[in-house]
């Protein structure tokens, strides 16, 4: 059984899919190359962490911001001339994380760019009842930045051109393009640290502003990035 990957920004557009349409399936087979022909097996549910952020937020009001548990279908769909199964899954989701990419993302930049803490995120995002362990923040985030690391050239060219893309000297102003000092302890995680705020760092400019536009539309070229990073969420090892 493989997995298809296909585009989706977020779990709600996503569940709203009718999954039992075959015109949902505009993909090829990975065992025979069929294309555009698959039949509907049947769907489950895994749980992931999702973010929501005002259309209106302004930086730094982290109360607004809500990290929930939400249901994502995954799909399951037979190839027709093969017989072949595979399940399909929505683009935002990562595997070696039950975070969304927009929600790894959001939670990397809100930690490197202000003063919160890992315990201190899933007390200002998350519902008092139901919040997730700090611990699963840092295994993603530097989960993630451990990949890029250890990424390949193209994927480290592809990130210096599309933070080239965003930085430009009318948009550099006083206080906006400088990082809060280093959080990591340790040189290993202060690598994974580095690399992290290089790749966010076209965000910082937008603290001034309403930013949720800005981050989305960032969103949008890094997510093809961090798609092409195997695995996109490493394992970290502890010695």
């Amino acid at each position: 059984m493989t997995s298809i990957t296909i585009v989706s920004e977020n779990c709600n557009t996503w569940n709203r899919r009718d999954f039992t349409s075959t015109a949902e399936y505009d993909l090829e087979c990975s065992s025979c190359s069929a294309y555009g022909k698959f039949s509907y097996v049947q769907k489950h549910f895994i749980w992931c962490w999702e973010i929501d952020i005002p259309v209106d937020w302004q930086y730094g009001k982290w109360e607004q911001i809500k990290l929930y548990p939400m249901q994502v279908a995954v799909v399951f769909i037979k190839c027709d001339l093969c017989g072949e199964i595979h399940r399909v899954y929505p683009s935002f989701y990562l595997k070696g994380t039950t975070l969304t990419r927009a929600a790894l993302i959001f939670i990397t930049f809100a930690y490197e760019s202000s003063d919160l803490t890992w315990r201190a995120i899933p007390e200002k995002f998350c519902d008092a009842v139901n919040k997730i362990a700090h611990s699963t923040l840092f295994k993603a985030v530097h989960g993630l930045g451990k990949s890029l690391e250890e990424s390949n050239k193209k994927t480290r060219t592809a990130v210096e051109e599309l933070i080239g893309r965003y930085q430009t000297p009318t948009l550099v102003e006083e206080g906006s393009s400088t990082w809060p000092a280093e959080k990591s302890r340790y040189e290993h995680t202060l690598k994974r640290e580095h690399i992290l705020r290089a790749i966010l760092l076209p965000l910082l400019k937008f603290k001034h502003d309403t930013i949720t536009s800005h981050f989305f539309n960032y969103l949008r070229p890094l997510r093809t990035i961090i798609s092409g990073l195997s695995p996109p969420i490493s394992k970290l090892a502890y010695r």
